[in-house]
């Protein structure tokens, strides 16, 4: 359950970042918004920053191994009667970042997907670029 909560984070964080920057706003201002807002989550404040400010997509838990989690989740919810629509729909999100990216790409994978789709990669500024130069 932990996963399938994290992994549904990631798809939707991923999928709110790129409309944001595909409709021309800036990802540091969208960032902040969001963490200003009642949409704040540990997620963006912390476990996105891989990505956000590294390109690391996270390589130490392979994405076939998120693939897995996710069908065992949707299975359990299937097993009990419950309806898991976004649950499969976040597993079809990984399953083609999977397929497009191998076995082994890492756990935030899915980003680069949408990454693809805002066509450009979600990247904040170092801090010393966004205050103009050294913070020494």
């Amino acid at each position: 359950m932990i996963n399938l909560l994290w992994f549904s984070h990631l798809v939707a964080t991923s999928e709110v970042l790129a409309m944001g920057v595909k409709s021309g706003v800036d990802l540091g201002v969208l960032r902040s918004s969001l963490l200003a807002s009642p949409a704040a989550s540990h997620f963006l404040e912390h476990d996105a920053l891989c990505v956000l400010a590294d390109g690391d997509y996270d390589e130490s838990f392979a994405i076939a191994l998120a693939c897995k989690d996710l069908g065992l989740a949707v299975d359990v919810g299937r097993d009990v009667g419950m309806p898991v629509e976004l649950s499969a729909l976040v597993e079809q999100v990984y399953r083609r970042a999977r397929a497009t990216f191998g076995d082994l790409a890492g756990e935030m994978s899915p980003m680069r997907l949408y990454e693809t789709l805002a066509g450009r990669d979600f990247r904040l500024p170092s801090p010393a670029v966004a205050f103009g130069g050294d913070l020494t």
